[in-house]
């Protein structure tokens, strides 16, 4: 009887061990088959895109060669000038602070090669590789000048007719519905926080202006069986019109986060979308809103270049919202492109703050149709034109690199690098911290000169001290 309760038992435990290896691997299965988010990808050579999880150098001069394919090209040297600040390539963790991608970088600091006894040419190494991961986009001359445009809009002095008062105001609302903007941003997600700062632009818009929106990725999901799907559409949800609260929030509640991001199509279609609206006697601005870079194969900076020489002529804005390093990447080649902005946001309040500079305009626009002078617009730049937040933007980035940094130093101490190196490298951080912070101050110091001039008398400035870094028209 005793030997065969034990037979059971044995019986009933094979049972469960059977059941439980069956149930991994359902998980295991269920795992691979869950929908993919295209544009935030498991953690990969920033290079090469291939795992990070490779085997480790044992030689030291296999060392030193790891660490050298860690930098990223064309990060030769540490920066000192602010023209090597701005013009360095954002990493590929900038613009979010550490702890919310701590374990994608995490995977990408475990590969450092532990060197004993570096020298200091070594150590630099490590440092330049870091700035792979974390240096953060500085603002640039370009961006400067294209915001005093838009802050100067109407003025008399303007050259270039994008910027000048029309007989009608079109705003074309372009949005990133791909399966990422699911993700959270200031306690809800990305798509929820686009479509409150959408409702309260729209509705701040004066009388006579019109608003559209048109979105993307919102087709299919992120699976590799849907991209085709996915990718082929984007679709107006609100035609361009004048603002209609019940028509817009109808037309907000037929998306959501969804698949692929085709954004070469989606500014091809914007085109088509304002074609009846040509520049001559419209002003047309586009907002272009992603968090992450083309999925679909298109070539969205070709396809921005196109709408630039268009005689739509419009005001591209591109918006990153909370896109890492790759992504700011290819938005800013898009905006500079089309002639227009980018901006990097991470939240709804940053969103809204963006859109209120078109609802500005239209107040402008608005007053120039109401029959009011030039000098009652204004004439002058001023703080209102938020030029002096460029100086505030780069204090900022400068801030969350160094947290960036030390947050990394603080896990390489613990898993991968001696404190004798760490130290030495967190003396560099403390040498570029105190330069990046001078040349902050600089620039915040040339933006109060600039402070009550007039558009022409601002941008000669900042050609004549930045000759070399601005793109002629």
């Amino acid at each position: 009887m005793k030997a065969n309760a034990n037979k059971l038992l044995s019986a009933l435990l094979a049972c469960l061990l059977v059941l439980s290896a069956c149930s991994s691997d359902q998980e295991k299965q269920a795992d691979s088959n869950a929908p993919d988010d295209p544009t935030h990808q498991p953690a990969a050579d920033h290079q090469t895109g291939e795992s990070t999880v490779t085997e480790m150098p044992k030689s030291r001069e296999e060392k030193i060669q790891r660490l050298k394919s860690m930098i990223p090209e064309g990060q030769t040297k540490l920066p000192e000038t602010a023209e090597e600040f701005y013009n360095q390539p954002p990493g590929r963790f900038a613009g979010l602070p550490y702890g919310k991608q701590d374990k994608e970088i995490e995977k990408i600091l475990r590969q450092f090669p532990n060197i004993e006894n570096p020298d200091s040419e070594i150590i630099e190494l490590y440092y330049l590789a870091l700035l792979g991961l974390f240096a953060e986009d500085y603002p640039e001359p370009e961006e400067i000048i294209n915001q005093i445009k838009l802050s100067s809009f109407g003025s008399p002095d303007m050259d270039d007719p994008r910027y000048q008062f029309k007989e009608q105001y079109n705003v074309m609302i372009v949005l990133d519905a791909s399966g990422s903007m699911g993700h959270m941003a200031g306690g809800k997600t990305r798509m929820e926080a686009a479509k409150e700062a959408i409702r309260s632009f729209a509705a701040s818009l004066p009388d006579g202006a019109r608003v559209g929106l048109r979105v993307y990725g919102h087709e299919g999901t992120g699976a590799e069986a849907d991209k085709a799907r996915s990718c082929s559409k984007s679709d107006v949800m609100y035609p361009l019109q004048a603002y209609d609260k019940q028509k817009l929030d109808s037309a907000l509640a037929q998306f959501k986060p969804a698949g692929w991001t085709p954004i070469a199509l989606a500014l091809e279609q914007a085109q088509k979308d304002l074609q009846a609206y040509k520049g001559e006697k419209n002003t047309n601005i586009i907002y272009l809103v992603s968090d992450g870079i083309e999925t679909c194969g298109g070539d969205p900076v070709q396809v921005a270049k196109q709408l630039a020489d268009s005689d739509v002529t419009p005001i591209v804005n591109v918006v990153g919202f909370g896109a890492d390093g790759e992504a700011q990447r290819q938005l800013k080649a898009v905006a500079e492109a089309a002639k227009g902005r980018y901006v990097l946001i991470q939240d709804q309040k940053e969103l809204e703050e963006e859109f209120e500079q078109a609802e500005k305009i239209a107040n402008k626009w608005w007053k120039w149709k109401s029959g009011a002078t030039h000098d009652a617009i204004s004439k002058y730049l001023s703080q209102e034109g938020e030029i002096l937040h460029f100086g505030f933007t780069w204090d900022a980035r400068r801030r969350r690199e160094s947290f960036n940094l030390f947050s990394a130093f603080s896990y390489l101490s613990r898993e991968v690098l001696d404190e004798n190196t760490i130290d030495k490298l967190k003396e560099i951080e403390k040498t570029q911290n105190r330069l990046i912070q001078q040349r902050g101050d600089e620039l915040k110091m040339f933006l109060d000169n600039l402070n009550n001039k007039t558009y022409t008398e601002a941008i000669e400035a900042i050609i004549q001290k930045y000759s070399e870094n601005v793109k002629e028209e």
